[in-house]
């Protein structure tokens, strides 16, 4: 078999889009290319991230268009390039029953908080995290799941937890948008890692949707197949990353 072909939706800074290149250029994630991404927005940074890497992308703007014509456009691209899974990561539009129908169980997406807390149409980060902040939680974190087709929120795929110290939640009495800023980027490391992991669990079949039936309403969830040595190798690999990683923020360092 080929390698999975992977499609990234971003609109903005594409830190996750960022983060999965390296995991692939750094032989962490296995048996996947990404091979295109779609922005909405002209000029955001996914785009100039695409741009360096020798990525293929596409600025399709979405106004002046319905949703159901955008997406008719979009799945006909994404079918055209052959594209397996798509990854929706700081993409700030709406997403229509066109596009999961036609892929459901290969749209994967990741949002900055722990479903279903803190999850709303079209939350920025920034507006999570500051939402998590003021309602003074101890704990919050980041989810990545299935789009459904019926819903925007499917099933959960991973979380990860992130503490909230005193010191940050004392932080954003005083100075707000400093606390936000800190607390996003301890978020953003657990979702640079969290996400090529989902990935590479999709990517090689450890992912089992299982239906839920109840007299209520009948739920689909996902039953993450990682076996002791599957998990050891994974952790084994993203040290590369981790490592690449501090390697980046020691020379950034030492040029400021």
């Amino acid at each position: 078999m080929g390698k999975v072909r992977i499609a990234f939706m971003a609109s903005g800074r594409g830190s996750n889009f960022e983060a999965v290149l390296d995991h692939v250029e750094l032989d962490v994630l296995r048996n996947c290319e990404v091979v295109l991404l779609v922005a909405n927005r002209a000029g955001c940074r996914a785009i100039r991230i695409a741009e360096e890497r020798g990525i293929e992308y596409i600025h399709m703007d979405h106004r002046g268009k319905s949703l159901h014509e955008y997406e008719g456009e979009l799945v006909h691209v994404l079918k055209e390039k052959r594209i397996d899974l798509i990854v929706l990561a700081g993409w700030d539009w709406m997403v229509g029953r066109t596009l999961r129908t036609a892929y459901e169980w290969r749209l994967m997406a990741i949002h900055p908080s722990l479903h279903p807390s803190f999850t709303g149409d079209l939350l920025s980060a920034e507006e999570v995290h500051r939402a998590v902040l003021e309602s003074g939680v101890k704990v919050t974190g980041c989810t990545v799941y299935y789009v459904g087709v019926n819903v925007d929120m499917g099933p959960i795929i991973l979380q990860k937890t992130v503490e909230i110290t005193n010191e940050v939640l004392e932080l954003y009495i005083r100075a707000p948008v400093e606390a936000v800023k800190r607390l996003e980027q301890k978020v953003l490391y657990q979702e640079h890692l969290m996400l090529p992991k989902a990935i590479q669990l999709h990517v090689d079949g450890r992912l089992e949707p299982v239906l839920i039936r109840s007299e209520d309403m009948d739920r689909w969830i996902v039953l993450v197949r990682e076996d002791p040595d599957w998990k050891k190798c994974w952790e084994a690999r993203q040290l590369r990353y981790i490592e690449f990683k501090l390697r980046r923020a020691e020379v950034s360092q030492g040029v400021e």
